[in-house]
């Protein structure tokens, strides 16, 4: 049985799986705990130093100096596991107390949907990957592969045969998830176990205290993603499993589905099925964003979805970017020029500098530091399933237009250099340090 206690000995784990991804928590958290570790590392480099250095002293000398350096290292450790498992267990009482709070507020960042952070200390983080673990062991929930739902479309579109494609999305998402209903399925439950409901209804209270409303998940909070992909499961069931329908896939709130009713019967009955499912959740349909197609034998049609434009003829199908995704690259080059321009009258020098370091990270791509899953990130990796390249064409001719504008000289040929398509193709890759990345990012932050 899944141990889901919010225990020192489960802390642990979670602290050693965060640092195989990269994420230190003792350095943000416990910073003593921190010194500790340097101080191991600060041990283990003298002893391969000796080890390199050994013909330099006598058989004697080398062991007695290899024996202290050992005897030391392992007092160092000792003391760091003992200074840990003292922390963790204090967070652990901290979390189990009654009063016991996840401080979560409202951040703003430029959109009209809210998103909303719980406050950054060792209490929230670990409770907050505790109990993403127990839902994710217990319920079996992941999110869906986006790469993986675009493959098989790409390969089902493709099938020459007659169908209704339904594209369409959820009003609302996070903030239209009933709470009653989402609560008293766990309620109803038996296998999460008292406080990991305690730890859930806590989070859902603060929000509530927030927000003044009685429904919806606070968007940002990472259980909320494990939760919505909870709730969402009777509607996936109930309308794949539909006679008719030959695909169905969800990504968050986006949904794609083909079906192929009886002769006859028209697309109304399935739109209906589809609506019906959604109210008996407490939830909407986005009419806006819904886009229906029938598609005969042969067709030629388009089809937007999960940031790509599937362009349909009758033997091809060719993936270009959907128009949002290169309308944000654009609006990203425009912020980058805008930046270089307005910072240049008070440093050119460093906003010159800036200004490549952008284009470069825009064209290229990158691994994310302080990941050890070598997470990367860039032109290509963002857009790998990419048939067409009209649009890094397209993108191209905008940013040297973007480039001809600036002064003649070295930055300007240096920049005629950089290139979407030579990015995406080579699979070019720039090294940026974490700080330059800050710097890099921070003036696309509002544009998603």
């Amino acid at each position: 049985m899944l141990d889901q206690s919010f225990s020192a000995e489960n802390f642990r784990k979670i602290f050693d799986i965060e640092n195989r991804k990269g994420n230190y928590l003792e350095g943000e958290f416990f910073p003593e705990i921190e010194g500790k570790s340097h101080e191991i590392q600060s041990c283990i480099g003298k002893l391969r130093t000796l080890r390199s250095e050994k013909d330099n002293h006598t058989p004697e000398d080398y062991e007695a100096l290899r024996v202290d350096l050992s005897v030391k290292l392992e007092a160092l450790r000792k003391e760091r596991e003992e200074m840990l498992q003292a922390k963790l267990e204090e967070v652990s009482t901290n979390v189990c107390a009654k009063d016991f709070s996840f401080g979560i507020q409202e951040i703003d960042i430029g959109k009209p949907k809210k998103v909303f952070v719980a406050e950054r200390s060792a209490e929230t983080q670990f409770a907050l990957k505790q109990i993403q673990y127990n839902i994710r062991r217990l319920y079996k929930v992941k999110q869906s592969n986006r790469h993986e739902i675009i493959c098989q479309l790409r390969e089902l579109l493709a099938d020459a045969m007659p169908k209704y494609i339904v594209r369409t999305d959820i009003s609302s998402f996070y903030e239209s998830i009933p709470r009653n209903i989402l609560l008293r399925k766990l309620r109803n439950d038996p296998l999460l176990t008292l406080q990991s409901k305690k730890i859930i209804r806590r989070i859902l209270y603060e929000y509530s205290q927030i927000t003044g409303l009685d429904e919806g998940l606070p968007r940002g909070i990472g259980i909320s993603a494990y939760l919505a992909e909870l709730y969402m499961r009777d509607i996936d069931t109930s309308i794949r499993n539909h006679p008719g329908v030959l695909y169905y896939a969800r990504y968050v709130d986006d949904i794609v589905i083909i079906f192929c009713p009886p002769p006859n019967v028209g697309t109304r009955l399935f739109r209906q099925l589809v609506a019906r499912s959604f109210r008996s959740m407490g939830l909407k349909r986005n009419r806006t964003k819904t886009q229906i197609l029938s598609v005969a034998s042969k067709a030629s049609y388009q089809l937007t979805y999960l940031g790509y434009k599937f362009e349909v003829g009758p033997k091809t199908v060719d993936l270009r970017m959907s128009p949002e995704k290169l309308a944000r690259y654009k609006k990203r080059l425009d912020l980058t020029f805008n930046a270089y321009y307005q910072n240049a009258k008070k440093s050119e020098l460093n906003s010159r500098r800036l200004l490549e370091k952008r284009l470069r990270f825009l064209t290229g791509n990158t691994r994310l530091v302080n990941n050890k899953k070598n997470v990367v990130s860039g032109i290509f990796f963002s857009n790998p399933l990419l048939s067409a390249m009209r649009d890094l064409d397209a993108l191209d001719s905008y940013l040297k237009s973007k480039i001809a504008a600036l002064p003649s000289g070295r930055l300007k040929s240096r920049l005629q250099l950089m290139s979407f398509k030579y990015g995406f193709e080579t699979k070019q890759y720039h090294k940026f340090s974490a700080q330059n990345l800050f710097e890099i990012v921070g003036v696309w932050k509002n544009v998603s």
